[in-house]
This record gives C-alpha cells, structure tokens and sequence, in this order.
C-alpha cells in the first residue's frame, strides 16, 4: 500500500476562535485546566480522523503544539502541569496516528524549488530590523514551517504521498512542492477549522 502522511497544523484547524468563544468550550474548560484535549473541536477531528481513516494515511503534527510531543509522537509533560496524554487519547480514538513531529529551530533548508515572489512579499511583510535583504531571507528559510515539513521529508526519504493541512500558510507556500499539496483552513471564518470541504479535497489529493 502507498504511504500517506499528513503534516498537521492545530490552532485553526482543529480550534477557532469561534469554538473558543462557544459555551461548550467555557464549560469544560474549568474542569480541565491542565488538560490540552478539550482545546479540540471535535467536529473538525472527526473530517481529520474520517480522512486518516479512509486513506490509511498518518500523521506528523506540524504544528506548535509538537512542543507537547517527543520526536517519535508520544505525548510529554509540558510546564505548569499541562500534558498531551489525553490529547493524544482523543486523537486515536478518531483514527489519528501521530507518529511524528517536524523539528524546531535553526534548519537547513533542502534544496527544493522556492516561489521567490512569495518570498519576497513575506519578507517586505515581516521586516527584520537592521538585516540586510538577502540575511533576512535565509533567516526565514531557516526557520520557516516550510523549511520544517521538507526537512522532516529529505531526513526520513519519504517517498509516499502527502498533504498539508494549515491555516497561516505564508511560511509554506515559499516551497511550490508544498503549496501543491496545501489544504488552507480559517482561525477566523464563519465555517472555522477542517470542514467537509476541507476531508474532500483531501480525499482528492491523497488517493
């Protein structure tokens, strides 16, 4: 079987502002302070998990929230008490299989094709005081969460398929390989986080 990965962002793909702001979120938070999971919108788990599900696919999680996880996927204490176990928990039981985080801090960017335009307007966007152009460019392709995710594919030569699922996609479409393979969600939007439109495109991309 063709191998599937799935590069996971949370903050706007699995929550929103909208939840947030909902009385289902406010009422469980209280009984669950140091309990990351009930973060998660579970409808939008539920297209993540039905996608995973159907597509075998696994996943590697992208987003800030690997700070909670080890290299290998397992959960770890966090400060102040927080954990990811139940986080974790909840994810198996909708069918996501975390195996994998990308690496943080200072990376080599891999020698993959960059979409200079929309480099360069991230970096008129995002000035760096006192850097030259050209310094400030490597800098953020260091950095940059695109950077992260081609790092993770050059270092374990992963040949299968795969997507991208996100919702501050600046740092990523620099890499046109990864732009092609994007799913852009909403923090904002009226139909916030991972949607039935969302699974289908998915869907499309993976099989």
């Amino acid at each position: 079987m063709k191998e599937r990965i799935i590069f996971l962002d949370i903050d706007g793909v699995l929550d929103s502002l909208r939840y947030f702001k909902s009385k289902k979120y406010k009422s469980e938070k209280a009984d669950h302070n140091y309990d990351m999971s009930n973060m998660i919108n579970r409808q939008n788990l539920f297209w993540v998990g039905l996608l995973c599900r159907i597509t075998k696919a696994k996943v590697v999680l992208s987003s800030t929230w690997k700070y909670g996880f080890n290299e290998d996927g397992t959960p770890k204490e966090m400060e102040k008490g927080h954990n990811m176990f139940k986080t974790k928990d909840l994810f198996k039981k909708y069918g996501v299989n975390i195996i994998s985080i990308t690496r943080k801090g200072e990376l080599v960017p891999p020698n993959w094709e960059i979409d200079e335009d929309n480099l360069s307007k991230w970096c008129d966007g995002r000035k760096f005081s006192g850097l030259e152009d050209c310094k400030e460019r490597d800098f953020i392709l260091k950095y940059c969460r695109g950077t992260q995710i081609a790092e993770w594919i050059e270092r374990n030569d992963y040949k299968g398929n795969y997507i991208v699922i996100d919702d501050d996609v600046g740092d990523i479409v620099f890499y046109k390989d990864l732009k092609k393979r994007l799913i852009q969600t909403s923090y904002y939007g009226k139909y916030d986080g991972f949607r039935f439109l969302h699974f289908l495109k998915g869907l499309w991309l993976l099989k």
